[in-house]
């Protein structure tokens, strides 16, 4: 056994378990839970709304996730193939679908949690701004922009020959093919989508959110503090006031959740990335094992936000539970007038 040998070292064994276990276990869930938040986004009920469309668009991103990022990592442990080393477009087109597809998700989180923030601070203006063909228009900029930002991988990576340890000529597959997009890719790049990925979508949807909740807070004291001309109007107020709240609240309550999740499970690939080039210079076959153990658990924790959408609806969505139980009850959905 050679001295740079790492493969005997038991957390490297458990990182390689964690490869073949977790991932159908997160594709069998995520691709039932996105096909059923599809389902259930597109009903006569739910589908009006620009949120549904947004979420609907969400659970298709996070599809593609998960059949060319985590399905390509689960067959290289289990089956020793990988998709990137059949072909040079294989590779190419792999890696540039897997990073745009991320980065998808996480803008369109953006774009729900500012058109929740014009749907509260601005509900009479909302109607005429948050259209379906608005919505349209932003996802289509959304994908144009993060796929030309990814196509990089399309010009740097490929084939090419490669030295040995031996000094033997080897064909190297799936990597850098040139020197400065080596630096690039490795030291500037990994900052690039920590920013794109994780940083932009945290503050975006950070402040966002503290907008959403400081007017909710807002019109719930207004409305305790406002003078009516009788007790009917004030209940009728109330009423119609409590009614608003609750649909802003449940919905507020959803972003809520959904962000917080995003957050926890994708900013730890991210630190990853960034630090890798600088823990591996000089890491002993110890350290190399630790660092693939942990790099399997990062993974784990960044693709369970793309399968477990459908299980935080559930949770904190009311209006999208009870269409839920209607599909599974299989009672007639009428048209809802409850605003999503």
């Amino acid at each position: 056994m050679s001295e740079n040998d790492y493969s005997h070292y038991e957390i490297y064994t458990a990182g390689n378990l964690i490869w073949k276990v977790v991932p159908p276990i997160l594709i069998i869930f995520g691709t039932v839970g996105n096909s059923l938040s599809i389902i259930v986004l597109t009903r006569k009920s739910i589908r009006t709304s620009t949120t549904a469309l947004f979420l609907t668009v969400l659970a298709f991103s996070d599809l593609l996730v998960l059949y060319t990022g985590l399905l390509r990592q689960w067959l290289i442990y289990l089956f020793k193939t990988d998709v990137r080393h059949v072909s040079v477009a294989g590779c190419k087109i792999n890696m540039w679908l897997v990073y745009s597809s991320l980065d998808f998700s996480a803008w369109i989180l953006i774009a729900v949690t500012i058109e929740r923030v014009i749907s509260v601070w601005f509900p009479h203006n909302a109607k005429t701004i948050c259209t379906k063909k608005s919505a349209m228009a932003v996802i289509i900029a959304i994908c144009v922009l993060l796929l030309a930002l990814n196509a990089h991988i399309l010009y740097g990576m490929g084939f090419q020959t490669v030295l040995k340890e031996t000094g033997l000529p080897e064909l190297g597959k799936c990597l850098e093919v040139y020197d400065d997009y080596h630096s690039f890719f490795n030291k500037v790049w990994p900052w690039i989508e920590l920013c794109v990925f994780c940083l932009i979508p945290f503050f975006v949807i950070v402040i966002g959110n503290s907008l959403i909740l400081l007017k909710l807070i807002k019109n719930r004291r207004r409305t305790k503090t406002a003078i009516m001309p009788s007790i009917y109007t004030v209940a009728r107020a109330r009423v119609g006031v409590s009614g608003a709240y609750g649909k802003q609240s449940s919905m507020t309550a959803m972003l809520l959740t959904l962000n917080v999740v995003f957050l926890v499970s994708t900013s730890p690939v991210s630190i990853y990335n960034i630090g890798y080039p600088h823990w591996i210079s000089g890491a002993s076959p110890h350290r190399v094992a630790k660092l693939d153990f942990w790099w399997a658990v990062v993974n784990m924790f960044m693709y369970t936000n793309n399968s477990v959408n459908f299980l935080l609806y559930c949770l904190s969505g009311s209006k999208f539970r009870r269409e839920v139980f209607r599909i599974f009850l299989r009672r007639p959905s009428c048209v809802d007038a409850e605003g999503n």
